[in-house]
């Protein structure tokens, strides 16, 4: 199956904005491109670091050593925090939450859960979670907006995806990783010559927004991208054998919207 297109109003006659599929070009060009590429993703991290408050020499210490790492021929590990680890389980908590049968009441929408019991919010936590205790983990949830505590006692879900802002460390964390996968779809899809087997990469986008409607765009791309999401998480679902016989790979779409100032053309 092909990859959606983006549709847009405007310029229907030009082809959709493809990045990262074009055919492979020689190899000195290729490493000539890449050279740049590097520069971008290099100077972007170092941004990024230092926008979050990295001091600059701990930045530049952490470059030096995985310099000395990859000249030595060694290979560069990826290390989680526990902190990631428990973001990512509790993210399945509330899919098997919005999902299972068990859960779910007849509208197919999220129950609200007692502590404790048969088919209670402890049970649901420990199907994903031996530890830490369930009650570090309501916490968690309860202090980053995923659940509410009733009068009666039970816990209602508000939020059907897990989501992490302002301030919260692990975002960082989450958005590095998440950058990395791009990265390697961006990758794998320069390097595949069958462009069916291409990875989705698709932009849509203007450079002249009016700055008042920067606020309607972020509610439509919000309301439009969550009912994509629950389709394509829907047909996921449907497809997904966890314990079938044959050899099963993760797959999944990610999206990211952004609003940036225009760049000043250089004086002189």
């Amino acid at each position: 199956m092909k990859p959606p297109s983006v549709p847009t109003r405007h310029r229907r006659s030009r082809p959709p904005r493809v990045g990262g599929a074009q055919p492979r070009a020689t190899t000195s060009r290729a490493l000539s491109f890449a050279l740049i590429a590097q520069d971008h993703l290099l100077s972007g991290a170092v941004q990024f670091l230092s926008n979050v408050g990295l001091p600059r020499t701990s930045i530049a210490e952490r470059l030096r050593t995985l310099a000395d790492t990859l000249e030595a021929g060694r290979s560069v590990p990826t290390v989680h925090s526990d902190e990631y680890d428990l973001l990512a389980k509790i993210c399945s908590v509330v899919h098997d939450w919005t999902r299972s049968p068990e859960y779910t009441d007849n509208n197919g929408e999220p129950r609200a859960l007692a502590v404790k019991g048969r088919r209670s919010l402890a049970v649901l936590i420990r199907k994903r979670l031996s530890r830490p205790p369930t009650s570090r983990v309501i916490r968690w949830m309860t202090a980053r907006g995923v659940v509410r505590r009733r009068a009666d006692g039970r816990y209602v879900l508000l939020q059907r995806a897990v989501l992490v802002g302002k301030r919260d460390p692990v975002y960082l964390e989450w958005a590095a990783t998440v950058a990395t996968e791009h990265l390697q779809t961006a990758c794998e899809n320069w390097q595949a010559r069958d462009r069916e087997a291409r990875q989705l990469d698709r932009m849509a986008r203007v450079f002249n927004l009016p700055a008042h409607e920067v606020a309607s765009f972020r509610l439509f791309a919000k309301n439009r991208t969550q009912s994509w999401l629950e389709e394509i998480d829907n047909w996921l679902e449907d497809h997904d054998a966890p314990k079938g016989r044959r050899r099963g790979v993760e797959a999944g779409v990610h999206v990211y919207a952004y609003v940036r100032s225009p760049r000043k053309a250089p004086v002189g």
